[in-house]
């Protein structure tokens, strides 16, 4: 491990413990636990698709995590910090974003196909029943 490698970790330590405290904010306390339930709704850019911004260590996630912080701390909701980092990043932030157009078609398409597979399935069952009584 380099030494700027082992400063910017002892660092990131050092701050991450600061934030770690609660915070008398609005007349809230705010803390690191707050921060990362919220972050946990988030996909920040250049994050793998299957970490949110309390689990990805990348440098855009640890930035979304404290501007969250501060937006806690400024006495903001989580649905206000919702509304910002969507008109700062777009849906692609959300680490679910709202199902319509493309994406609730991929979503319904198979539930119909296998429905109407079903059906059929049971039409052709019905069909080959010999007649009762004959």
């Amino acid at each position: 491990m380099s030494m700027f490698q082992r400063i910017t970790t002892v660092a990131a330590l050092l701050l991450t413990l600061y934030l770690s405290a609660p915070v008398h904010a609005a007349g809230q306390t705010v803390t690191w636990q707050d921060v990362l339930n919220i972050a946990s709704q988030y996909h920040p850019p250049g994050c793998p698709p299957s970490l949110t911004g309390a689990t990805c260590q990348e440098r855009q996630a640890y930035d979304l995590r404290i501007e969250i912080f501060r937006l806690l701390e400024q006495g903001k909701t989580p649905a206000e910090i919702r509304q910002i980092l969507i008109s700062e990043y777009g849906n692609d932030i959300l680490a679910a974003p709202p199902v319509r157009g493309v994406g609730a078609l991929v979503w319904a398409v198979p539930a119909i196909v296998i429905i109407l597979g079903l059906g059929i399935f049971i039409l052709i069952v019905r069909g080959r029943r010999p007649p009762v009584g004959g």
